[in-house]
């Protein structure tokens, strides 16, 4: 049988206590790509830095006999647990800009989810401590015991994916580099056999790969804005929402003669340009994932790429509309939405045929 391999620091080829040389060994890669990979970490909330500290700490040096920190281990799972916590949050936060920015209901769901997964798992360790006191082993106990489970696991993979999906739209560069170190976590949780990690890092990586595939762009703020310019001056030429609900309404303005150019740009919810019936309108639209009802035409699904383009006769009013939208709906109607989610109820588009509505 081959000898088992035993994760330690070496001592040949280390550059400062041994622990990209051990890993490169344990794992069979070149030392060189950890190295990197930690680097790069060290710049995301200094997660890098305190990754690689607790390696040090908790794992022996070639030849010796314990780590300079030494775990039972039942606690490894513990210890491997707050590591992903942290670094995820780390992640998560190191642009402290983004955190002052953010919208309070934001916060309030991470803290939420937060709260839940501590309170879950309090409950859990008391509950299993009635079971293991009661003599009658109680159903109800057990019951209740494995409902806090679910709930602290429910509460980790939402909190991790929230983390997830929100930096993905803010820098998808830093969301990249947060799945590599949510797997750097993984394998220093492989040393232990936490599988509870394992949830929690996949919803974080498929909340990155979802948004980063939909093109979602979270900068712009959060929750409900409705524009409605007096007049042409006062009309921007680009109209932006992180997430939440984007309403300009055009009617009451008095568009000149020949073609006027605006931009929608939303990461995640509902756009709606309201327009003036006497106003042709071409809409060119992108949705990562969603839905376009535009006027008289619509389309729905992934990678929705939209455009319509009519040719309205000559000495018109032409509105040039341009839409990016990440995971949500875009719609552009000559009346108050209302609620009336069907295609052919959002506008006829007459000017474009020389029709006044």
């Amino acid at each position: 049988m081959p000898e088992e391999r035993h994760f330690v620091r070496t001592r040949k080829g280390r550059l400062v206590a041994g622990v990209c040389s051990g890993l490169g060994a344990q794992l069979r890669v070149d030392p060189l790509l950890l190295r990197i990979a930690f680097v790069g970490l060290a710049f995301l909330g200094g997660a890098g830095f305190w990754l690689y500290l607790a390696i040090f700490l908790l794992t022996p040096e070639e030849g010796a006999t314990r780590a300079p920190i030494r775990l039972r281990r039942s606690a490894w799972p513990r210890v491997a647990g707050f590591l992903a916590f942290a670094a995820a949050i780390g992640i998560a936060l190191s642009s402290v800009h983004w955190v002052t920015n953010a919208a309070p209901g934001l916060i309030a769901a991470f803290a939420l989810f937060a709260l839940v997964a501590v309170a879950a798992r309090y409950a859990r360790r008391r509950l299993r401590a009635a079971v293991a006191r009661s003599e009658s082993r109680s159903a109800d106990l057990r019951l209740a015991s494995n409902i806090a489970s679910v709930a602290a696991v429910a509460a980790d993979i939402s909190l991790f994916a929230l983390a997830g999906a929100w930096l993905a739209g803010i820098d998808g560069r830093a969301a990249a580099w947060a799945v590599v170190a949510a797997g750097a976590v993984l394998i220093v949780a492989a040393f232990a056999g936490a599988r509870a990690l394992v949830a929690p890092a996949l919803a974080f990586a498929v909340a990155v790969a979802l948004f980063a595939a939909a093109s979602v762009d979270l900068h712009g703020g959060f929750g409900e804005r409705v524009y409605r310019p007096q007049s042409l001056g006062a009309l921007r030429g680009s109209y932006r929402l992180g997430a939440g609900r984007l309403e300009v309404d055009l009617r009451d303005l008095s568009f000149p003669t020949g073609e006027t150019r605006m931009h929608i740009r939303l990461g995640v919810g509902e756009a709606v340009v309201v327009v003036p019936d006497e106003v042709c309108v071409a809409t060119r639209a992108s949705v990562g994932g969603g839905y376009v009802g535009a006027l008289d035409h619509d389309s729905r699904g992934l990678d929705v790429s939209f455009s319509q383009h009519p040719t309205p006769p000559h000495g018109s009013r032409l509105l040039l509309l341009e839409g990016n939208v990440g995971l949500g709906a875009l719609f552009v109607v000559d009346r108050p939405l209302a609620g009336n989610f069907q295609p052919g109820l959002y506008g006829t588009n007459s000017a474009c045929r020389g029709v006044a509505g």
